[in-house]
């Protein structure tokens, strides 16, 4: 493929970026309402209001700020987090080199989102109830790359591979043919990686999801 192919072959896959988890937002606050839940939906709407500012502005680019794109997790977290019973805990760790630059730091739209959703409703949905799910999502720099790990304590992958690939709504073949143009064609390490945790017995401990992301800084 010639540059100008791959531009718009990487066009192409940002238009597919479909935020369909705005809408399902939208629908929980709706029931939320019809409970009497106003104080509360209240509260979503600002986040969501600010959340969609970022979808917007972000979907409209090739590349936007890492500090845009972990905003627009968090805001993402924080209402599912609402939705459940007893909500789960969360940690999103920075590598201390790049605090400073986040807002220098360059990222493919919407890059973690579908990842963290599939961590949320997959692989803590049987914690729902309790109160202990736990998510991390890890940023560091590795080799001129950013490393990228979402961890969830649930139970581990329980669906194939193509149901995984469906399941967000945001195909996680959509993610990897990016990070490959972004990358290019000499770059051979795995550049996103879901898999199961386990302990020594072989029991699951969650699921993790690592993407490699090159390290644009301007």
């Amino acid at each position: 493929m010639t540059l100008n192919e791959l531009s718009l072959r990487y066009d192409l896959l940002n238009s597919q970026m479909n935020p369909h988890f705005i809408n399902n937002a939208i629908q929980s606050i709706c029931n939320a309402m019809t409970k009497g839940n106003v104080t509360q939906s209240i509260n979503w709407l600002n986040r969501l209001s600010h959340l969609y500012r970022l979808v917007q502005k972000s979907t409209k680019r090739k590349m936007i700020e890492l500090q845009d794109e972990i905003e627009i997790s968090r805001l993402y977290i924080e209402l599912q987090k609402d939705l459940f019973d007893k909500g789960f805990s969360y940690t999103i760790e920075i590598d201390p080199l790049l605090e400073d630059d986040l807002q220098y730091t360059k990222v493919p739209p919407l890059i973690f989102q579908p990842l963290i959703e599939n961590a949320i409703l997959h692989g803590l949905k049987g914690k729902k109830c309790t109160g202990e799910g736990e998510l991390c999502i890890k940023i560091t720099i590795e080799k001129e790359m950013l490393y990228v790990c979402i961890t969830d304590n649930g139970d581990g992958i329980t669906k194939t591979k193509k149901e995984l690939n469906e399941g967000s709504g945001i195909s996680l073949e959509n993610i990897n043919e990016r990070l490959k143009i972004i990358n290019g064609d000499t770059y051979k390490k795995k550049l996103l990686d879901v898999r199961t945790l386990k302990n020594d017995t072989g029991i699951a401990l969650g699921t993790q999801s690592c993407l490699r992301v090159p390290l644009i800084q301007l």
